[in-house]
């Protein structure tokens, strides 16, 4: 739960790297790279020429590993067990009171049909059953808000994570602080261990989730 509601929450951060590896692959001048496919396609397409960098910069590009982040974060563990709770209740009143007025619902109709019941107790079980069908929508209700209070938490611990990020960038030390998953998805293929910060970020944030938590 926790993976989820995190990796959903830093979708907008995603999208700065892809924009970072969009503007390297195209802004590129044309390099001896491609003079030399030009000028030997042939040897090109059986043996790619690959060339050394001519000059390594210092990187100002550093990045937080986003699994870690979100099993490490005080913040998504509280969250997550909250809502896996709450979730869990709606759904086991719902197939509960639902399977209930299923079984009810068909012994009327069988007693109905052989005439075993007046007009009156027909009216007055489907008022019931109408009665009962609303709890259920109600119930239907409820999980929808929940949903909405999944949104509203990703939001919030975004917006931490950014908040944060700031402040530990006040100084402008990095141009960009990038995140990055190990699953299929992520944008970042390879990723330099010596440019994880998420240590110093996970314990910032997390000192800062247990002082907010002690106010309240």
């Amino acid at each position: 739960m926790n993976k989820r509601l995190v990796k959903y929450t830093f979708n907008v951060v995603f999208g700065i790297s892809v924009a970072i590896l969009y503007y390297l692959h195209f802004s590129r001048p044309t390099s001896a790279i491609e003079t030399a496919t030009t000028e030997n396609d042939s040897t090109a397409k059986a043996k790619p020429i690959v060339m050394a960098p001519s000059e390594i910069k210092a990187s100002k590009i550093v990045f937080v590993n986003l699994d870690v982040l979100s099993e490490g974060y005080f913040f998504l563990q509280d969250v997550g067990a909250s809502i896996q709770a709450e979730q869990a209740s709606l759904q086991n009143q719902y197939q509960t009171k639902g399977q209930k007025l299923q079984e009810d619902y068909g012994n009327f109709q069988e007693q109905a049909s052989k005439g075993l019941l007046s007009e009156n107790q027909i009216k007055s079980e489907q008022e019931k059953f109408a009665a009962r069908k609303d709890e259920l929508d109600q119930l239907q209700l409820r999980s929808q808000a929940l949903e909405e209070k999944v949104q509203a938490k990703q939001e919030e611990a975004h917006k931490n994570l950014t908040d944060y990020i700031n402040e530990y960038n006040k100084s402008g030390h990095y141009d960009y602080v990038l995140t990055y998953s190990a699953g299929p998805l992520s944008p970042v293929l390879l990723a330099n261990e010596n440019l994880d910060i998420t240590n110093d970020i996970l314990a910032g944030i997390n000192a800062q989730y247990k002082a907010k938590k002690g106010k309240k």
